[in-house]
């Protein structure tokens, strides 16, 4: 009884002291900083080609259509595939809507239907990587620009590279920030003005998107972890 009581004391002590470090972390730029370094890729910022011009443009999916995580990758892909006038290929597992829907977004945005391809096998990272060496083998000698979620851009490339794919270079899906004024002002918002209003946005934005990522991150993490343990990256 005494042990199972130490047990569940260290327990609760742990997941309190996780649990306070998550919340300081969240009141730091950290989390940002922890996001934005996973997608980033180094060897892109580090070319001294500044007009390097893939031979192929591949973006990675995962989420249904229409979904946040998807539009916003597709809307990458179609600005680079319109401004490089290159082929895409779009890495999305089997699906009766998504492929439809994803290949009307990329016309709709000028993209040409017949240089959009389509690699619906596997439904993980290291499984589609190698699908795509074998599926696509003109890709190990061709240059390509990957495009996924930013947080899943440096164990891609990894598999990728793994697969023998190493002409590449990524681009994070970033979303971007707004540019206007989230301070109330003293604005006559009425309601019941016994209750304070808010100005910090820090307290009312900033604080919970920075826990939101630190969620993705430790959750790339320990992918990535798990990833290098199987040999995949």
């Amino acid at each position: 009884m005494k042990t199972a009581f130490a047990i569940l004391k260290w327990l609760f002590i742990s997941l309190g002291a996780i649990f306070l470090i998550l919340n300081i972390l969240a009141l730091t730029p950290a989390p940002f900083y922890m996001h934005r370094c996973l997608g980033e890729d180094p060897t892109w910022k580090k070319d001294s080609t500044k007009n390097f011009c893939p031979d192929y443009i591949i973006m990675f999916g995962g989420a249904g259509m229409p979904s946040e995580s998807n539009l916003i990758r597709l809307y990458y892909t179609a600005e680079f595939a319109r401004k490089l006038n290159k082929p895409v290929i779009l890495v999305h597992p089997e699906d009766s809507v998504c492929q439809v829907e994803m290949t009307r977004y990329l016309a709709d945005n000028g993209i040409s239907t017949d240089s959009i391809m389509f690699m619906i096998s596997g439904s993980n990272t290291r499984l589609q990587a190698i699908f795509l060496a074998d599926s696509f083998p003109q890709l190990k000698e061709a240059s390509s620009l990957i495009i996924t979620a930013p947080e899943h851009l440096s164990r891609t490339l990894k598999c990728l590279k793994k697969c023998e794919l190493k002409n590449i270079y990524g681009i994070g899906a970033f979303e971007n920030t707004v540019d206007f004024d989230l301070t109330l002002n003293k604005q006559k918002l009425k309601g019941n003005q016994i209750v304070p209003d808010i100005e910090s946005t820090n307290i009312r934005y900033t604080y919970w998107n920075y826990l939101k990522l630190e969620i993705i991150c430790f959750r790339e993490y320990f992918a990535t972890v798990y990833y290098w343990l199987k040999g995949w990256i």
